[in-house]
């Protein structure tokens, strides 16, 4: 394991995040016995590839922030990856973990540190720090050298100090074709998985005769306008954006399903949307059964059946009860929103906005229940949120 994993913006004023990388590296390795070369990693400085192998194995994530960090798409990958982890043993352990330290590379003037990453940044009395940021005193080190020692004292305490071994998270995938669970995330983003049960132009079942609804893959599928493909992926993504949410559209099939069903991560939530005609299909009505056994709490369907689609319409009772059969659980559950036979765009989208602040409420609700199970003897001990969660 490594003591931290360094995320920073690349090829840009690398020779001075070179010379801070090594170091801290020797601070570290100072206060710790260990080598410089086993304390500190990051990313390839000419690369915007994403090491999952060099992030699992560090303790903390150090993130130097600068107005440019949430532009790059590694940098977000690699404070996303580090709040899963976060997640995921919060709720294992309802022990929070000070494993992610921002420190002030160069001041956002738009935007405070503490407002833009939900993380307690570097504490560090120095006013050349706080003003200017930690690169100034790296460029003028002969002027602010105490200022800059302050600093790395500062994040050296923070790196040493930290004692909890993150668990390790499974379904990520920073180079993947399309974005699987874990995907990078905007910081205070909400993700959400859109995963679509319906299938290719060419597996549709025998007895469904209008085939111009599918594409050639199942995220094709536009039950609402024929023939223009991508669709319903378009309209879901905007809709899941104008609320706050980063979304990932996924194609039911095995590895979707083994994901979001081993993850089991309370604030993972997941859409299904469910094409009826998709469940005369054996294997999709098994993988259905599956999602359906998913945590209530971070799970729900929607489904499209529109009311120009009369081949639909004429097989109302069929559809049903195929539903009916391969979501029992969800099919029985009680809801305040229509969530079934959707007939128009209008109707979908309304209902996909209150299915998705419900579920994000839910979540909330079920990370407190994980993070205060009880009321200590020597009083009351609360844990930070990560997130921005919807009213």
């Amino acid at each position: 394991m490594s003591h931290f994993y360094l995320s920073h913006v690349r090829t840009v004023d690398e020779e001075w995040v070179a010379a801070f990388f090594h170091d801290l590296c020797r601070a570290v390795a100072e206060r710790t016995g260990r080598s410089p070369d086993a304390v500190g990693v990051r990313g390839s400085p000419q690369s915007s590839d994403v090491s999952v192998d060099l992030l699992g194995r560090s303790t903390i994530l150090v993130v130097l922030h600068s107005p440019r960090y949430f532009t790059q798409s590694y940098c977000r990958a690699e404070l996303s990856y580090f709040q899963r982890r976060l997640n995921m043993q919060r709720s294992r352990t309802g022990r929070s973990a000070d494993a992610v330290v921002p420190v002030m590379w160069e001041p956002d003037p738009a935007h405070a540190l503490d407002a833009v990453v939900p993380y307690q940044p570097l504490s560090v009395r120095s006013e050349a720090y706080r003003l200017d940021g930690l690169l100034h005193l790296l460029r003028l080190k002969a002027r602010y050298r105490s200022e800059y020692e302050k600093v790395l004292r500062a994040l050296t305490d923070r790196i040493v100090a930290a004692a909890e071994e993150l668990p390790e998270v499974h379904g990520f995938d920073a180079t993947g074709s399309h974005s699987p669970l874990g995907a990078p995330a905007p910081a205070g983003s909400q993700a959400v998985s859109f995963v679509v049960a319906s299938t290719a132009q060419k597996d549709v079942p025998g007895e469904r005769h209008s085939h111009q609804y599918y594409g050639n893959t199942p995220l094709d599928w536009s039950p609402y306008a024929p023939g223009e493909h991508e669709a319903l992926i378009s309209l879901v993504k905007n809709t899941a954006t104008a609320l706050d949410f980063t979304a990932t559209v996924l194609p039911l099939d095995e590895e979707t399903v083994d994901r979001i069903s081993r993850e089991q991560d309370p604030e993972q939530l997941v859409v299904l949307l469910v094409d009826a005609w998709v469940a005369l299909r054996r294997e999709e009505h098994r993988l259905l059964a599956a999602v359906d056994e998913r945590n209530p709490e971070a799970t729900t369907a929607l489904e499209p059946r529109a009311r120009d689609d009369t081949e639909s319409a004429e097989q109302a009772v069929v559809l049903d009860e195929l539903l009916n059969r391969a979501l029992p659980l969800m099919r029985g559950r009680n809801s305040e929103y229509e969530r079934w036979g959707l007939p128009d765009v209008e109707s979908f989208t309304s209902s996909l906005r209150k299915v998705l602040i419900r579920l994000q409420n839910e979540a909330l609700k079920s990370m407190e229940a994980v993070r205060s199970p009880a009321t200590p003897t020597d009083g009351l001990h609360t844990f930070p949120l990560l997130g921005r969660y919807s009213s």
